[in-house]
C-alpha cells in the first residue's frame, strides 16, 4: 500500500469518527417527539388536555430537553414546566415553582431514537430495494378503508426523504400510473408549492415517507407523514415486508393528528 493510500485511508477513519462524533453529540429525540414524551408525562399528572406549548429547546451541556406547557384558561389555568434528560430518560413536570410534581420516563422513546438512528445510518450504507415500491405500498394500504387517504379529495404530493441530507426522490410518473387505480390525484413532491401567506389551505396534500429501517425480524420500520395546513396534518409509522412480490405493509399507526 503506498502513502498516498494510507493517508486516504486514515483521512477517512478520521471523517467517520468525526461524524460518529457528531451524531452522539446530536439530541436523539426531535422537537415533536420531546413534545410527545413531555406531553404524556403532563397527562399523567394533570389528565388529557389541549396544551399550549413554549418550547422545546434542547440544552446540550445538561443533555436535556426543556419545555413549558400551558393548560386551560381563567381558573383552570395551570401551567407546568417539563425535563428531559436524554442520559437518564427521566422525565420531571415542575407545576409552577413546585418540586417534580410528576416523575416519568423516557427510556423506551429514547431507545426507539437510538435503534432508529442505527437504522438510518445503515439504510445510508445499504439502501433498501424498490423505494418506488414502498411508496406505493403505503399509498395503497391508506387508501384503503379506516386508512388516512380513503376520503381525501385533494391533490396529493408524494416525496421519499434518504438519510444523510440526500436528495429526496419523488414518486415517479411510472409509479403514479399504476396507482391510477386508487382514484387519487398524485403528484410528485418537488412540485409541491407552498400557499402563499393569507392564501386558503387544505386546497392540497403534502406526503413524506422516510426511509425503511430494517428490524431484527427482516422486516422494516417506516415513518411518514401528510401536511395540508397548521391544522391539518398528521404522522404515522408502520411495518413492512419485502419479498418476491414486492413491499407491502404488514401493520400501521398513527402517532398524531392535528
Amino acid at each position: 500500500m503506498n502513502a498516498c493510500a494510507r493517508g486516504a485511508i486514515a483521512m477517512l477513519v478520521l471523517c467517520l469518527a468525526c461524524v460518529s462524533h457528531a451524531q452522539e453529540q446530536r439530541p436523539l429525540l426531535d422537537a415533536l417527539q420531546a413534545m410527545g414524551v413531555g406531553t404524556a408525562a403532563v397527562d399523567s399528572k394533570a389528565g388529557r388536555g389541549d396544551s399550549t406549548f413554549n418550547g422545546p429547546e434542547f440544552d446540550e451541556a445538561s443533555n436535556e430537553w426543556r419545555m413549558m406547557i400551558e393548560r386551560g384558561d381563567g381558573a383552570m389555568y395551570r401551567r407546568f414546566f417539563v425535563s428531559l434528560n436524554e442520559s437518564s430518560g427521566v422525565v420531571c413536570v415542575h407545576e409552577l415553582a413546585s418540586e417534580c410534581a410528576q416523575r416519568d420516563d423516557a427510556v423506551l422513546a429514547l431507545q426507539a431514537a437510538r435503534d432508529k438512528r442505527r437504522g438510518l445510518a445503515d439504510a445510508a450504507l445499504n439502501p433498501p430495494p424498490d423505494l418506488q415500491g414502498v411508496m406505493i405500498a403505503v399509498i395503497r394500504h391508506q387508501r384503503s378503508a379506516g386508512g388516512y387517504l380513503a376520503g381525501t379529495r385533494m391533490p396529493l404530493y408524494v416525496t421519499l426523504h434518504l438519510p444523510g441530507g440526500d436528495r429526496p426522490i419523488d414518486l415517479s410518473a411510472e409509479s403514479i400510473r399504476s396507482l391510477g387505480d386508487t382514484g387519487l390525484q398524485l403528484r410528485a413532491g418537488s412540485d409541491w408549492k407552498a400557499p402563499e401567506s393569507g392564501a386558503q389551505e387544505h386546497v392540497a396534500m403534502t406526503m413524506s415517507v422516510g426511509t425503511p429501517t430494517r428490524r431484527a425480524d427482516g422486516d422494516y420500520d417506516i415513518t411518514f407523514g401528510f401536511w395540508c395546513g397548521p391544522l391539518c396534518a398528521s404522522s404515522h409509522r408502520a411495518v413492512l415486508r419485502h419479498g418476491a412480490s414486492g413491499w407491502r405493509v404488514i401493520s400501521s399507526q398513527m402517532d398524531w393528528i392535528s
